[in-house]
């Protein structure tokens, strides 16, 4: 494993917090990424095999019409409001809503209107995901000023088995 990659974890995260056991992490704890993620559990961190994602949308923000190949995914909207488009259907989405996301369903969250962020949680029972934001992360953080092209974005989609985009 990547040692810039560990001793960041372990920046981010407690020692005492990483265990089999089981963790209890505090908020505004957890790995900070690109794009507003900040992942609060993870393989890194002591599960098995699920992980859960925290994403602050701006205004504009948006993850993009994808789909996942490897399993269900579980949205949970914390504050503000957007949109969640699931297959052919874009509905308004806002604080407690639940959006669950079936095997290889075409979805995406956006905020295009409220200056407001919207603030979701995701769970997935696949860490491939993960993996993918982190490589995303390390390519746009060593290099800011050029953005991640189509070819970039599909071999890192590939690599890792993350989400893949649908356009």
């Amino acid at each position: 494993m990547n040692r810039k990659l560990i001793f960041l974890i372990l920046i981010v995260l407690p020692l005492s917090s990483i265990a089999a056991e089981g963790f209890i992490l505090k908020s505004g704890e957890g790995e900070e990424l690109s794009n507003g993620l900040v992942i609060k559990a993870s393989p890194l961190t002591g599960t098995q095999k699920s992980i859960l994602v925290e994403q602050t949308f701006p205004l504009g923000g948006t993850t993009g019409l994808h789909l996942h190949e490897q399993g269900d995914e579980l949205f949970y909207v914390v504050s503000g409001n957007g949109f969640a488009t699931l297959g052919n259907v874009e509905e308004p989405i806002s604080s407690g809503d639940v959006i669950f996301i079936p095997v290889e369903a075409i979805h995406r969250i956006r905020n295009m209107d409220n200056d407001v962020p919207l603030v979701v949680m995701f769970f997935m029972d696949s860490p491939e995901l993960v993996d993918q934001f982190r490589a995303m992360h390390e390519r746009v953080t060593t290099e800011p000023n050029r953005p991640i092209t189509q070819e970039e974005m599909l071999e890192i989609e590939n690599r890792t088995g993350g989400g893949r985009a649908v356009n």
